[in-house]
């Protein structure tokens, strides 16, 4: 079960949008966030990429700190504002494809042999693996979540590719971070 778990992660490190990647966003509407000014790094080994692919794990919570400290936060090692983590999975997904060849009947009450011709439709089944990443902030002070962000996009092998899709991520990710205003 743990080989599972642990092809299941690696997996994730070739994650790759196949059509494009989900951005998902939640967080506490009465969350001042301008009185946010520092954070700190959180381990999370459970839930994280820590063990499966140690290169991979430090790629993802170092572009995650560059992205927020290049915005309004700074990262401090004690008494923070604010805790950050990662966590990452994979899952299976199906995706079904249907093509039609030929043509058909015409949509009239009248059928005539010779107008009418065969089609043929074939529908097929691709299973794929979606890369999960969640990134979580909360205050360090009160111990509740202020901010859930998830990015999901399908797996290549290419590990270049993965690199950019998680930048690509991320990226989006502390857009939408930077975007959050005080709750009231």
């Amino acid at each position: 079960m743990t080989r599972l778990c642990a092809f299941g992660m690696t997996l994730l490190l070739i994650a790759v949008p196949a059509a494009a990647q989900e951005i998902h966003i939640d967080y506490d509407r009465w969350a001042r966030f301008t009185t946010f000014k520092t954070f700190a790094w959180y381990s999370t080994d459970e839930t994280s990429l820590l063990g499966v692919s140690d290169m991979m794990h430090e790629y993802i919570k170092n572009a995650i700190i560059a992205q927020l400290s290049s915005g309004r936060l700074k990262q401090v090692e004690e008494d923070p504002d604010l805790y950050v983590t990662y966590h990452a999975n994979a899952r299976e997904a199906m995706r079904l494809d249907t093509t039609y060849w030929g043509y058909g009947f015409p949509s009239s009450w009248y059928w005539d042999p010779y107008w009418g011709g065969m089609g043929m439709t074939t529908t097929t089944a691709r299973t794929y693996t979606e890369g999960i990443l969640i990134v979580d902030i909360w205050n360090a002070r009160e111990q509740t979540m202020v901010w859930r962000g998830s990015a999901i996009a399908a797996v290549s092998p290419n590990p270049e590719k993965n690199r950019k899709t998680i930048d690509k991520a991320i990226k989006k990710l502390a857009k939408k971070w930077e975007k959050m205003k005080p709750g009231f």
